[in-house]
């Protein structure tokens, strides 16, 4: 028993020789001080608060500008226009008595209105399924005709009217789709079936163009419309064999149509050229017989003007000289007659012969 009772000397001895390493304080009571207690808790809101100042910092893109609202309201210019920040690195009041937009504004968008029924069947081979009446693009045209039309809309967000986009609505592409679907029903609805399925796409295309236009400036959608394109036109399918029967038919026509107006600007062509040569050659013999008739009077002129200086200057009348010519005339013009003759004529001296080369088949004699 005796050695029992010596055991628990040692460890006092221990527990003294700590306390009095330590100071005379135990680390675990409570009592003590410790001074690291609040350390993480400070550094955690030092972190915090560095945080929370660094998301007042934000970056706009190289396509981007950024509107920044500050207690709800936007910012603006000494003009009342909303400022718009380019692209860069920016400090603001941090979140949330700050908060940045960021808007693309040339970037193209598109909506589109409609649906061809065609593209909504499956690979599977229901060529008859039924189509979501949301996404059909039925349209009535003036005479009575349905047909699906999809219509794409490129817009994009305008510059000086970004704060109707950004908080005149909330839904504004869909009210710009929906405003392009009625003015769309509009117009195929005055138009005609063969005109809207093929003969008028860019007519309705610009009737559509300006409406919408009209109809965006009067919503302020904020919003440029830069085109619109018919994507297709196709009739429902169960009358598409008869479109396409119609459509073939017009086609014919047309070809015979550009082969008749090409046959007609060939003869065109041709009778113009003949009625030109003619002309051409008209106008020769007119010259030609002129100059001949000039040619033939000034010899005439000029055989008087000899008559008549060999009158005078001999001592004959101006009667024989001019029998004298008159018959030397009538011989050269025998010679060469003859000359152009085959047979052979021999005249008698002081009795007549007869020496017509061509006589008329009425038995009439023209000239001997």
């Amino acid at each position: 028993m005796s050695g029992f009772t010596d055991a628990p000397k040692p460890l006092d001895d221990t527990v003294q020789r700590r306390e009095a390493t330590s100071g005379g304080t135990s680390p675990f009571d409570p009592a003590a001080p410790q001074p690291s207690r609040w350390l993480v808790p400070c550094g955690l809101a030092v972190a915090i608060a560095i945080a929370w100042a660094c998301s007042g910092i934000f970056v706009v893109g190289a396509d981007e500008a950024a509107v920044v609202q500050v207690f709800g309201r936007a910012e603006r210019t000494v003009d009342g226009v909303i400022l718009l920040r380019n692209s860069g690195l920016y400090f603001h009041l941090p979140w949330p008595m700050t908060r940045v937009e960021r808007v693309r504004m040339n970037e193209v968008r598109t909506v589109t209105v409609g649906s061809s029924e065609l593209e909504n069947l499956d690979a599977a081979g229901q060529f008859l399924q039924a189509i979501d009446p949301s996404q059909q693009s039925q349209l009535l045209s003036g005479d009575k005709n349905i047909l699906h039309v999809q219509l794409n809309v490129s817009y994009r967000i305008a510059n000086d009217r970004i704060d109707d986009w950004l908080f005149g609505s909330t839904v504004g592409e869909q009210q710009l789709q929906l405003l392009a679907s009625s003015v769309l029903a509009d117009v195929v609805l005055r138009s005609g079936v063969d005109f809207v399925h093929t003969l008028g796409h860019n007519e309705i295309r610009q009737a559509v163009l300006e409406r919408l236009e009209e109809l965006v400036e009067q919503n302020s959608l904020g919003v440029e419309v830069e085109d619109v394109t018919l994507a297709s036109v196709a009739p429902p399918v169960r009358v598409k064999a008869d479109f396409v029967d119609v459509m073939n038919a017009r086609a014919d026509r047309e070809t015979y149509v550009n082969r008749a107006r090409a046959y007609e600007s060939q003869r065109l062509s041709d009778a113009q050229a003949e009625s030109a040569r003619l002309k051409n050659e008209a106008r020769s013999y007119a010259r030609r017989k002129v100059d001949l008739g000039r040619a033939e009077a000034e010899s005439f002129n000029l055989l008087i003007d000899q008559l008549v200086e060999a009158s005078s200057s001999s001592s004959t009348s101006y009667a024989e000289v001019r029998q004298l010519a008159l018959r030397r005339q009538f011989i050269d013009t025998l010679e060469d007659v003859f000359r152009k003759v085959d047979a052979k004529v021999l005249l008698d001296s002081g009795q007549q012969v007869d020496i017509t080369l061509h006589r008329n088949p009425n038995g009439q004699n023209p000239g001997r």
